[in-house]
């Protein structure tokens, strides 16, 4: 009996076609190299030793999460992001719009199980492109944050971020969707959710009526430093000019003022177009300023509302300023798979700067799926009732 019931399942094992074979294969669990970023700061083990015990939880949370995981070489391993230094060579996104000096994070690459097209054979991919990133006191992540940049918005640091999806208790989940290229339809590429150790907001939203209060500042400044700058052109340009014609009178035995008036003629005109573009630079930044003006009149509804891009223009004018407001409400998707925006700053009321870099004061966990099949059953689990527990305990207590 035995032998025919192993006969019945070999046939089954051997017909499964490479794709599935693939997806079924189990997991193997490899320890990388911890890494620390180089061209911000320094890191001493010492506090590398306070940040580890953190980290091995985090690790640890990951691991039974992808218990019996198949579909994808695992290989994990930690990075430490030192306190961000002035005359460092790069400059640390969170240090510069909350004041934290440095983070950390624990990281778990998938390496996918595939198969050639007519191939029986099963290989492992050789370079990883879906990860699960637990980072501590940082929320600046691919596709989450930096891909704007950190502006002044009236005196805070502002950034871009993807609009929030939903909300369960002090974890807020967040969606980067997109489009397939093959398929044409939408699917989940990206996953963040911040862990809080509070019930206060990590963001606060810049409002409209906020960013055109900036504008209006910035548009001032463009059309003074443009005119001022343009003027200052002009000055140099007479005096290398007339510095010219002294070495022309003096060096040029053909001289004659009829020849020295013709090429004062040729310098003016060029001048001349100059000074109307000087002339030009005052008027464009007054009527950007008039145009803001005018929309800082509108409903306090719309002012109250969110701004989902900065100003995209390097210069200002009314017709600028105009096509950029309007676009504030235009949505070039069909519908609800959109993923918004909105301009943010860092909340001045969460975070505890006295607090030491490896004390956790908030947690994101990223996702990075693309495309493949095994990161849904990733994404599936994390997002499973009470699967983030023990990363929520790390946060205990609260401050």
């Amino acid at each position: 009996m035995l032998v025919f019931l192993c006969l019945l399942i070999a046939p089954v094992s051997f017909s499964q076609d490479c794709k599935t074979q693939a997806a079924n294969k189990a997991s193997t669990l490899e320890r990388g190299a911890d890494a620390i970023a180089t061209g911000t700061g320094k890191m001493n083990s010492t506090e590398m030793a306070k940040m580890k015990p953190h980290l091995a939880k985090a690790e640890n949370w990951t691991k039974k999460m992808l218990t019996n995981f198949t579909g994808a070489k695992l290989l994990y391993y930690n990075n430490f992001f030192p306190e961000y230094l002035p005359d460092a060579e790069n400059t640390d996104n969170m240090f510069v719009a909350a004041g934290i000096k440095g983070h950390y994070n624990s990281k778990m690459m998938f390496f996918a199980y595939y198969c050639y097209d007519n191939s029986n054979t099963v290989h492992t991919e050789a370079e990883s492109g879906s990860t699960v990133t637990v980072n501590f006191n940082n929320v600046f992540a691919f596709g989450f944050t930096d891909d704007a940049g950190i502006y002044k918005v009236n005196g805070r640091s502002a950034f871009k971020i993807i609009k929030k999806n939903r909300t369960e208790g002090r974890i807020d989940f967040y969606e980067l969707r997109t489009q397939h290229n093959a398929t044409v339809k939408m699917f989940t590429a990206n996953d963040y959710i911040i862990l809080r150790n509070s019930d206060k907001p990590v963001f606060i939203s810049v409002t409209r009526k906020e960013y055109l209060q900036q504008m209006l500042k910035d548009a001032d400044n463009a059309g003074t430093s443009d005119a001022k700058l343009l003027n200052e052109t002009y000055t140099r340009n007479v005096k290398l000019f007339e510095a010219e014609m002294k070495v022309y009178k003096e060096m040029d035995k053909s001289y004659t003022p009829e020849k020295e008036a013709k090429r004062r003629k040729w310098f003016e005109e060029d001048q001349e177009k100059l000074k109307r573009t000087i002339s030009k630079a005052s008027p464009d930044a007054e009527a950007a300023k008039a145009a803001i003006l005018q929309y800082l009149k509108k409903s306090a509804e719309w002012l109250n509302r969110t701004v989902k891009a900065f100003y995209p223009y390097s210069t200002y004018s009314d017709v600028n300023v105009i096509d950029y407001l309007q676009n504030l409400d235009r949505s070039y998707s069909n519908g609800e798979e959109e993923t918004g925006q909105e301009i943010v700053t860092i909340n001045p009321e969460y975070f505890n700067k006295t607090l030491s870099p490896d004390v956790p004061q908030v947690i994101m966990v990223h996702l990075r799926n693309g495309t493949y099949a095994h990161m849904e059953k990733v994404a599936a689990l994390v997002k499973k009732r009470r699967a983030l527990a023990e990363l929520e305990a790390i946060l205990m207590p609260r401050f």
